[in-house]
């Protein structure tokens, strides 16, 4: 079982029903089938908080990725049938918006890019590997 978490603002409109189903069917096809994932839509205010807290780098940006464990990482056991938890994804809602009015998409599918591209962190790909 896949399972993904939103903690979204109330006063962002998100299609998680959208969100939720591209993120179940890239980790089934990435192999995964026993995990879960916590994802935070947040404002440009909270994401800097966070890149320059958690990650040492200065200024908004538009997601942000902090995974539970490193892939090669042996660490702890589950017991059979308990998903592991990869981690967590924050996206800027206010980047998205910006982004999606520049390129002429919808703000959902602009989510889904951020989606997709925490959850290839998550999963140990990193932008030297190649990854867009």
């Amino acid at each position: 079982m896949i399972s993904i978490n939103f903690n979204v603002g109330s006063r962002y409109q998100v299609d998680r029903k959208l969100l939720r189903e591209r993120a179940v069917k890239f980790l089934e096809a990435n192999q995964v089938d026993n995990a879960i994932v916590d994802v935070h839509i947040v404002g440009a205010r909270k994401i800097k908080e966070l890149n320059e807290k958690k990650v040492g780098h200065e200024g908004i940006t538009d997601v942000l990725s902090f995974p539970q464990y490193e892939p090669q990482e042996e660490g702890f056991v589950l017991p059979r049938g308990v998903p592991k938890h990869l981690g967590d994804i924050a996206i800027n809602f206010t980047m998205a918006v910006e982004q999606a009015r520049k390129k002429g998409k919808l703000v959902d599918e602009q989510l889904w890019f951020y989606l997709e591209h925490g959850l290839l962190h998550l999963l140990g790909y990193h932008h030297n590997d190649g990854m867009s």
